[in-house]
């Protein structure tokens, strides 16, 4: 089972990033002046809290998918912790990537992107007005949410660019197969090129942390 759930942790990348870039850009940061940053990336500086509520969805989304299967020798068997930094960081290097790479974001991708969020469409249609009530409710203006929904784009925009360097074909052996065997052989297809395009990402990752300086004090969350 742990085993399984190392595997299928990778493609729960997706909501993951969601939970991680939400508070990467829209946590400001602490208002006592003398708490001090957990990561520093560069001039960027990244705060306890806002790792503690990304560990927190993570482990909450494994609980609620799990039910009773997960618990806590399962998530030491993840590192679940160590996940929730590694991707802090790989989040925040992505948009130093973005900046060197010169990708952006059109008005015409944020504009699809925040229309098409089933939290502010009613009745098959993106509403205005629920849209400004939601951002109301969270004390956050329009301007300002559309600025870091913007970062998010270009975080999962570089991360696509940078996986189409990884294109693997492979040639699986028919004695693997089992049942449907094009179905069964898409399938590990697949599998495998998810693998190669992840690896590809954090290789570039690692390459950029040999150029700017990255500073983990992982002392504050032990």
């Amino acid at each position: 089972m742990l085993k399984f759930m190392h595997k299928r942790a990778k493609y729960f990348y997706f909501f993951f990033f969601l939970i991680i870039i939400s508070f990467i850009f829209f946590y400001i940061g602490p208002t006592d002046k003398n708490v001090i940053a957990l990561i520093e990336i560069g001039d960027k500086k990244i705060y306890p809290e806002a790792y503690w509520k990304t560990y927190e969805g993570m482990r909450n989304y494994y609980a609620n998918t799990l039910k009773d299967k997960f618990n806590a020798d399962m998530e030491k068997s993840m590192n679940l912790k160590q996940q929730a930094l590694d991707n802090l960081v790989e989040s925040e290097l992505l948009m130093v990537a973005a900046r060197r790479l010169n990708i952006t974001v059109s008005v015409e991708e944020l504009t699809k992107a925040i229309t098409s969020e089933s939290t502010f469409i009613r009745d098959g249609v993106f509403n205005k007005e629920i849209y400004l009530r939601v951002l109301q409710a969270n004390r956050m203006t329009a301007s300002y949410y559309e600025a870091k929904k913007k970062d998010d784009l270009l975080v999962e925009k570089t991360r696509r660019f940078i996986e189409l360097a990884a294109t693997v074909k492979l040639d699986i052996p028919s004695d693997k197969l089992k049942g449907n065997e094009q179905m069964m052989q898409s399938i590990q297809q697949q599998f495998m090129e998810q693998e190669a395009k992840s690896k590809v990402v954090k290789a570039y990752v690692e390459g950029l942390k040999k150029t700017i300086p990255v500073k983990i004090r992982s002392e504050l969350i032990t």
